[in-house]
């Protein structure tokens, strides 16, 4: 408990309307604590926690941030969602999760909360902290008979108060029926030990899309999600890709330089934050140097990249490096590279027709073999309708090179077999489908790194040089990866000629 002296002039002058000499040292401590979240935090930590707090700057800002969230919804103004990205080990759960839903019920007792997290097991155990400080002596002794649970509506999953508060514990994948609530709490939507795959993010979204309609009031209520990164398209990147308003907290482990720009600290949000860092960290004591240094070798680049920098794709590049592409302009391309100026170019196709973004775009690489050494001349992605794609691939085509002797090579699968038929009726192009794949997506990639990294691939000047970079380098976290699967069909071809699909 804290003693009177510990309290600021500030507080004391604010707080104070009687006597000095008549208010107990609860009394006073109870009104600092119902008036302020980060005070309520310091204060009842212990209640739930056996280790002792290492206060740091970032609790501080977070509990400020969720009070103003609460004053907001208390005001019955409309606000926007909270997203917070932050690393693990940050007692980020303890602060949002479990304290501060306590702290809800003590200034607005009849607030309705829905929990959720990735394991039914973890969100109970979320909704059981916050009750056990509800429940706690210093608690019921600072505000005696303020919170009484309902005897027969007080279990793990479900509890509610005599004030007309409930708290419902769910978990991505649950049901989530018949309950309604003013606040709604997303506490890693995926399990960050486990690698992300298509099952685990389309379940979470789902989840996610469903929690979105339990809101009581749509513009008053709000959802807060918290989470370390973990993919592109994960829920924070669907949140992040949506257009719509969000109060996005996100505070990597330590600052990085942006690539493009140099500036250290690009991705930390509120940007006015950077400044709260000591020596570009975030936390000096929990993430030290030491302890950062083992996280990026237990997690390995791409955990790291996520979970710490807030970054779903590692700088550098995953299982393949950026450093490994080396690039050359058309004139540099022309003089120094033998066969270049009688160079017969082919192209690679994965093909989708369809407006909606939501889909995969197709994609297409242009590119030619000289000396064991792929020279790749265009990448382009572009969404678009069947007629409107059949029109603009013969164009396209020809301002890359492509001539008589060109190939067009079409990943086998269903749109790509329409596409092919159609190609050949309605353009001169010369159609082949591809090969199919041999193996998994991952076995692909995995084949086609060696030729890469020995520095094979040659990206010749263009605008779309980055993108195709960062799309490899993203894998296998990207949100699409259609121009990497060209780029590994074409070394497949190069590596692995086939009768009559070689670049002779």
């Amino acid at each position: 408990m804290r003693s009177l002296d510990s309290f600021s002039p500030e507080e004391l002058d604010a707080l104070l309307e009687t006597d000095l000499e008549e208010i107990t040292d609860d009394e006073l401590l109870a009104d600092v604590c119902f008036a302020r979240f980060y005070d309520f935090f310091l204060e009842f930590w212990p209640t739930i926690e056996t280790v002792e707090l290492v206060p740091n700057w970032h609790l501080e800002y977070l509990c400020d941030q969720l009070q103003e969230v609460f004053e907001a919804w208390e005001r019955g103004e409309s606000q926007p969602d909270v997203l917070i990205n932050i690393p693990p080990g940050t007692s980020k759960s303890t602060t949002v999760t479990q304290l501060f839903p306590a702290w809800l019920w003590l200034r607005a007792p009849g607030t309705r909360i829905i929990s959720s997290s990735f394991a039914s097991s973890i969100s109970v155990g979320h909704g059981v902290k916050s009750r056990d400080c509800l429940r706690s002596d210093k608690f019921q002794r600072l505000w005696p008979g303020r919170i009484r649970f309902k005897g027969d509506e007080d279990g793990k999953m479900s509890y509610r108060n005599t004030r007309g508060g409930q708290r419902y514990v769910t978990s991505s994948g649950g049901a989530v029926t018949g309950v309604h609530a003013d606040f709604i709490l997303v506490d890693d939507p995926l399990n960050p030990m486990l690698s992300a795959s298509d099952a685990s993010l389309k379940q979470a979204a789902k989840h996610l899309e469903t929690l979105s309609t339990r809101k009581t009031d749509k513009g008053r209520s709000v959802t807060i999600m918290l989470m370390q990164r973990l993919h592109e398209k994960d829920p924070a990147g669907i949140w992040l890709t949506r257009g719509e308003p969000l109060r996005h907290i996100c505070l990597p482990g330590e600052l990085t330089p942006d690539p493009k720009t140099g500036e250290l600290g690009f991705n930390v949000k509120p940007k006015h934050l950077v400044k709260k860092y000591i020596n570009g960290l975030l936390d000096v004591l929990r993430l030290a140097r030491p302890a950062l240094a083992k996280l990026k070798l237990a997690l390995g680049s791409y955990g790291y990249s996520g979970q710490i920098l807030q970054q779903p794709s590692p700088e550098e590049g995953g299982r393949i490096k950026k450093r490994w592409f080396r690039s050359m302009s058309w004139p540099a391309f022309l003089e120094n590279v033998p066969g270049a100026k009688t160079a017969v170019w082919h192209a690679d196709g994965d093909t989708a027709y369809t407006e909606e973004q939501k889909n995969d775009p197709s994609a297409v690489m242009v590119s030619t073999v000289l000396q064991n050494t792929l020279y790749v001349r265009y990448s382009g992605e572009f969404t678009l309708e069947a007629p409107e794609l059949l029109a603009k691939l013969p164009q396209l085509l020809k301002d890359n090179g492509f001539g008589m002797l060109s190939k067009f090579y079409i990943e086998p699968k269903a749109s790509g077999k329409t596409i092919v038929q159609m190609l050949r009726v309605q353009t001169k192009l010369n159609i082949v489908e591809a090969p199919p794949p041999m193996g998994g997506k991952t076995e692909r990639v995995n084949a086609s790194t060696p030729f890469i990294e020995a520095g094979r691939v040659v990206l010749l000047d263009g605008s779309w040089n980055e993108a195709l970079i960062n799309q490899c380098a993203a894998f296998p976290n990207a949100a699409h990866d259609d121009r990497l699967d060209n780029l590994t069909q074409a070394i497949a071809r190069a590596t692995k000629p086939q009768a009559g699909l070689s670049y002779a």
